[in-house]
């Protein structure tokens, strides 16, 4: 009798969690829907409030179920991505409801080049002649950059500004792997090609040194010069200040022309208010980049189009999980686009920095016929590089900010060796029954052999030869000048246009307005694709799982300090287990600024 008690009572128990579980994913689903559409209307005399505290991407696939279900706070505000950013700052230029910008910084995060469009955007909001005013409690160099652009930079009495330039950060793996009893075994093309050297070096190579010297001074050139611009601060004192680190307090850095005012929030909001000409118990409304960008309609108008191709994260085979470029998926979605009557110019937005050779080759081949019946323009993002440079050879044009990460054309494969750790350190010792002498190529418990290490180089060598080659092709180039310039390094987009991989220098609605342009449009609207994913489809797959281990560890890792070394490892288990040809950007270049706080 007991035992059908605890049975029942279990029974019970997992019935309530399920009704529980069900309200929340109801509640959750109704909310999403809800507010798909929400009425929204833009008060008189309002203020676009940017409180840009989330990663920056160039287009939000779909609103995650799970901030709803963290918060079941329909009020939530879910990010938008750069696309919808550059829209509303473009919109709010010409709207006579809006006064004016207020850029609130503290947390904000995103690549340089993406922060190169959203504040060339805001220069040219300024030309309206309503303004733009900038606060934070604290600022570090990615945030000033974007904020310098203000008519008015203020920060907190008590806050920080961090000013001491930019240092690129490599982890280094073989230490660990080596007392591990772990060796990882290489083959590569291009003697810039550093991706394997995390694994298998301690410090960074020569050559490796160099291409990072170069990108990050690059970067970081660019950087002084819009910050030169408009503050008036000479590049030459902007360098001798981070250098010096005689700029200590926020009254230090508003006395070297930094900054405009220290005060708190309430007294920003109040010197707004003095700009607009209203009185200070005045109440300004506030709306912010989300609110405000669903009031905005399609952009543009007419029956013929132009396409809007988002490709964003590593270059996978077969199908993704949304974070990724599949192969499958993006192939489907530039047939669909080529043949679609009304679409009468592509732009191809890129933001990865590579992935799997075999895939790039197949999203290559779809670009390629694309680009035979239509118009094609790359716009590459904050980076697209190895892989996301190969599927932007059949363009007609390639667009880059000059901060953009490119480049990188190489390939390389890794298979570890973890003979010492499976045998000496846990015991495990195996037998194979093979075909022939080398059946068992690729195992992970012996090193590999002479002629093995041959035959993969040779597989390299021709996957390099064919980079190689389609570069050349899009780029009207002899493979031996693109081999001048290829070997796996990496350029920003400026140095990029120098040696002929990169034709403007631009952003996202650059590369669209040339389009127009090539294409003779006056009246066109845009599309954007991949499109939206459904929001129940999108909270039943994350229910069921669909969603790789290693982006569930990824996001897990956020905000902890150990999300590059988690990616990295992630990398090192997916590329040794694969078996397949990598033309992925040598590593992840992690440009950080340290901060007291």
């Amino acid at each position: 009798m007991r035992f059908f008690k605890v049975v029942l009572a279990s029974a019970v128990g997992y019935l309530l969690a399920g009704l529980v579980l069900f309200f929340v994913v109801f509640m959750a689903i109704t909310g999403l829907v809800a507010s798909s559409k929400p009425k929204v209307e833009v008060p008189n005399n309002g203020v676009l409030n940017m409180k840009l505290n989330y990663p920056l991407q160039d287009k939000v696939a779909n609103s995650s179920p799970f901030a709803v279900l963290a918060t079941l706070d329909p009020n939530t505000q879910m990010p938008i991505g750069l696309n919808d950013i550059l829209h509303t700052i473009e919109s709010a230029k010409t709207d006579d409801k809006i006064k004016g910008v207020v850029l609130d910084l503290t947390a904000f995060s995103s690549g340089y080049a993406k922060l190169s469009e959203v504040r060339a955007k805001l220069e040219d909001f300024k030309k309206s002649g309503k303004f733009v005013y900038a606060y934070a409690d604290y600022y570090y160099f990615p945030t000033y950059y974007l904020a310098s652009v203000a008519d008015s930079v203020f920060v907190n009495p008590e806050g920080e500004m961090s000013f001491t330039g930019m240092v690129a950060q490599v982890s280094f793996f073989a230490g660990a792997l080596e007392k591990l009893g772990v060796e990882i075994q290489a083959v590569r093309a291009g003697k810039f090609k550093g991706a394997v050297e995390a694994y298998t070096r301690k410090d960074l190579s020569p050559e490796n040194r160099l291409q990072i010297e170069t990108y990050i001074n690059s970067v970081f050139d660019e950087t002084l010069k819009a910050i030169s611009a408009s503050r008036g601060i000479s590049i030459a004192q902007l360098k001798a200040d981070a250098d010096e680190l005689k700029l200590r307090s926020v009254e230090d850095f508003k006395t070297a022309g930094y900054i405009d005012a220290t005060v708190y929030r309430d007294q920003f909001y109040s010197a707004m208010k003095k700009r607009m000409g209203v009185a200070d118990d005045t109440k300004v409304p506030l709306i912010s980049e989300q609110k405000y960008a669903r009031t905005l309609s399609t952009q543009g108008s007419g029956s013929d189009r132009i396409a809007v191709v988002y490709a964003g994260g590593d270059i996978v085979g077969g199908k993704g999980d949304g974070t990724q470029i599949a192969a499958d998926d993006m192939a489907a979605t530039l047939k669909k686009v080529r043949l679609d009557d009304n679409i009468k110019a592509v732009v191809f937005r890129i933001d990865s920095r590579g992935g799997s050779s075999l895939a790039s080759d197949i999203i290559w081949r779809e670009a390629k016929l694309l680009a035979a019946e239509k118009l094609l323009i790359v716009s590459m993002s904050d980076v697209a590089a190895s892989g996301g440079y190969y599927i932007a050879t059949p363009a007609r044009k390639i667009f880059a900010e000059p901060t953009t990460v490119t480049g990188s054309i190489g390939v390389f494969g890794l298979i570890p060796n973890a003979q010492k750790l499976l045998e000496d350190k846990m015991g495990l010792t195996f037998e194979y029954v093979g075909t022939g002498e080398h059946s068992d190529m690729g195992r992970i418990d012996r090193p590999m052999k002479a002629e093995e290490r041959e035959y993969i180089e040779s597989v390299i060598d021709k996957i390099y030869d064919t980079f190689l080659s389609r570069v050349a092709e899009g780029r009207n180039m002899t493979k031996e000048q693109v081999h001048e310039i290829a070997q796996g390094r990496v350029w920003t987009g400026v140095m990029a246009k120098e040696v002929g991989l990169v034709d403007i220098l631009g952003g996202l609605e650059d590369a669209i307005a040339y389009a127009a342009k090539e294409a003779s449009l006056t009246e066109y609207k845009i599309r954007e694709y991949p499109k939206l994913q459904d929001p129940i489809n999108l909270i039943l797959d994350k229910m069921q799982g669909n969603i790789s281990a290693q982006q569930k560890l990824i996001e897990l890792s956020k905000n902890t300090g150990f999300e590059q070394y988690v990616k990295q490892l992630n990398d090192l288990e997916r590329w040794g287990t694969s078996h397949t040809v990598q033309a992925i950007m040598p590593y992840d270049i992690t440009v950080k600024n340290y901060s007291l706080r």
